[in-house]
């Protein structure tokens, strides 16, 4: 049988822990949801969208190059990026097409910048009239919420679902991997941090829109970041 480990501390799982449905890790107490693949989180379904980063070439995604990008293929391949401080986000990576519903995840490792100033995530649903967002920081945190467009200036402005959050599943500081999964099912919302639930919420503003993998540095910082594993699978049913 291979081995788990919790999704919060790293420690490895014991035999009879792995057999039960319900899980708690001995070392840290979190509690989480063994499925039938032996991973914390729900099953998921089929790749619909993938990209590994061994290489530039990425079919199905457009590679925004506003910042300094280089692939680095190892274990696992990168996208290595370095953005300098602007008001709005970087759009790194956005998916070709239209998507409604999606199950989207990729590790997040922050390499250089403010802890206080950087953040990076999904906006998923992202259209030109709004979107959602999905944000982590190496602090610990993590913030949701949606884009209207302003009709005074015509850009979009930020709304707040739930504001900055600490999670004990999130690990904190540069350097350091951090998963993170998004599922959106209709007007239903599941975000996993590291494999474990953050929130689940219910909106119903935008059906639809292109994913966007996104950093966001504040204030006079640079922001290095490494992305690796994107996936976009099916819903699970």
């Amino acid at each position: 049988m291979k081995a788990l480990n919790c999704p919060n501390c790293g420690a490895s799982l014991s035999v009879q822990a792995m057999k039960a449905e319900i899980t708690v890790c001995e070392f840290c107490g979190t509690t989480f949801r063994m499925s039938k693949t032996h991973t914390p989180e729900p099953d998921m379904g089929d790749l619909l969208l993938g990209a590994d980063f061994g290489s530039d070439t990425l079919p199905g995604w457009e590679l925004v190059k506003d910042g300094e990008i280089t692939f680095y293929k190892g274990s696992p391949s990168e996208l290595r990026g370095l953005y300098k401080p602007r008001v709005d986000s970087y759009y790194v990576l956005i998916s070709s097409g239209f998507l409604d519903d999606f199950d989207a995840s990729i590790t997040i490792k922050f390499t250089e910048g403010d802890e206080k100033l950087i953040t990076a995530g999904f906006f998923p649903r992202l259209t030109n009239d709004g979107g959602y967002a999905v944000y982590i920081s190496p602090l610990g945190s993590y913030n949701i919420g949606y884009f209207t467009k302003d009709t005074t200036n015509n850009r979009l402005k930020w709304n707040t679902l739930v504001d900055w959050t600490n999670h004990s599943s999130l690990r904190k500081g540069l350097n350091v991997t951090n998963r993170l999964r998004v599922i959106c099912d209709g007007e239903r919302f599941r975000i996993y941090l590291n494999g474990v639930l953050a929130t689940s919420l219910k909106d119903s503003r935008y059906a639809m829109g292109k994913l966007h993998v996104i950093v966001e540095p504040n204030g006079d910082t640079n922001l290095g970041i490494a992305f690796s594993d994107l996936q976009v699978r099916e819903i699970a049913r």
